[in-house]
């Protein structure tokens, strides 16, 4: 059951994108004629299966990949409002698109679902995707950091909100201290993106671990405000103090 903000986003994002079609066309090789069709038809249920083919697909499987992604929207945030599906991931049609230039209601919709989807889940001490499959999905959709930092930034201490985020770091202290661009989605520019991510974790996460499990977590993480040739050398100083 969904919550009456979220419900609420989805009936905006229903009365902006709800009834919309887009060309019957695309990839014979990876769709029947009969399925492309159903996107020339306002409001037909795809299911799940092929509304995650259609939305999975890069842009060149459609002659209009922008109309096909506003067709599918609805039915799309729904589902994950639902949180009945897993295996949704990156990258997104929604990503692939410049719908930062769409229409202004038409942007305000996707950006108010997207937010309170993301901080509804930050609340949740079960979300049902689980934080880092949404923070992947919604940094993939705003093709930025800044929108999802800027709310997990502003909550409040000691909650819900911290306890994921000390585990979403538990879980890719590796990769950061690597410097893995695939920490961030594959499609996107891991290796321009990282710094700035590297220093929202300094500023943001180190003070909220300090009641972690783990309690070399937050001293790992504050290593990563040092370039990589002093890094690895206090990253071993600590793991030597630390027996």
């Amino acid at each position: 059951m969904t919550s009456p903000a979220l419900t609420a986003a989805l009936h905006r994002i229903d009365a902006v994108f709800g009834g919309m079609t887009a060309p019957a066309e695309g990839c014979l090789h990876c769709y029947g004629a009969d399925e492309l069709a159903l996107l020339a038809v306002p409001r037909t249920p795809l299911g799940d299966e092929l509304l995650l083919r259609f939305f999975h697909k890069v842009p060149d499987h459609f002659t209009d990949h922008a109309a096909t992604v506003r067709r599918l929207l609805p039915e799309l945030f729904a589902l994950l409002a639902s949180g009945r599906r897993s295996g949704v991931a990156a990258p997104t049609g929604l990503g692939r698109t410049a719908w930062r230039s769409w229409p202004r209601e038409q942007v305000a919709a996707i950006e108010g679902f997207l937010d309170v989807w993301w901080r509804e889940t930050l609340a949740d001490p079960e979300p049902p995707y689980g934080v880092g499959a949404v923070w992947e999905l919604c940094v993939d959709m705003h093709r930025s950091l800044a929108p999802v930092h800027d709310v997990w930034a502003a909550t409040p201490r000691g909650g819900t909100e911290d306890r994921h985020l000390g585990d979403w770091v538990a879980y890719r202290i590796d990769e950061l201290l690597q410097d893995d661009p695939f920490v961030l989605p594959w499609n996107m520019d891991g290796e321009a993106l990282l710094p700035g991510l590297r220093s929202w974790l300094v500023e943001h996460a180190v003070p909220r671990l300090a009641g972690h499990p783990d309690p070399l977590l937050a001293r790992k993480v504050a290593l990563l405000a040092l370039a990589p040739e002093e890094r690895w050398p206090a990253y071993a100083e600590l793991i030597a103090s630390a027996g």
